[in-house]
């Protein structure tokens, strides 16, 4: 009974959020999606290999900015601190992520979509509820590819 009221609100607080924030979350999965996939072979140019070809360029740039923050917000290793190019940073990144294993790279990559749907969004919400909906939203593509 009380799993039913849980899923009954977050199906509710799901409903609630806007297309807009669900727009951006796609976008952010498609991304993180992408490092993932270049995890095992990174190319020469990260940013052209994750970002979607199909975005304009204004919200390229939006997506830039929201990965340098988030990027830069996880923070995973000082040896990344170095690095001012986005590319050179993500490169790196990589590399830290490649260290672990396979569920904390799951983890950390949610992680990443969740904070770039918040920049995305302007963070008008807690970071709470981006990551609850990230985590629904990557667990149902996750059973719907199964």
């Amino acid at each position: 009974m009380l799993f039913a009221k849980i899923k009954s609100k977050l199906n509710v607080l799901l409903n609630e959020f806007d297309n807009f924030i669900d727009s951006h979350l796609n976008i952010a999965l498609q991304i993180t999606t992408e490092l993932k996939n270049i995890l095992s072979a990174p190319p020469s140019d990260i940013l052209s290999a994750i970002i979607p070809a199909s975005l304009t360029p204004a919200l390229r740039q939006e997506i830039i900015t929201a990965l340098d923050k988030a990027v830069t917000t996880l923070n995973l290793a000082e040896t990344c601190k170095q690095y001012t190019d986005l590319n050179e940073k993500l490169n790196c990144f990589i590399q830290q992520v490649k260290k672990m294993e396979p569920d904390l790279q799951e983890a950390v990559l949610q992680k990443v979509a969740s904070l770039l749907t918040g920049i995305l969004h302007g963070n008008s919400l807690k970071q709470y509820l981006y990551d609850l909906y990230t985590q629904t939203k990557f667990s149902t593509l996750k059973s719907e590819a199964k």
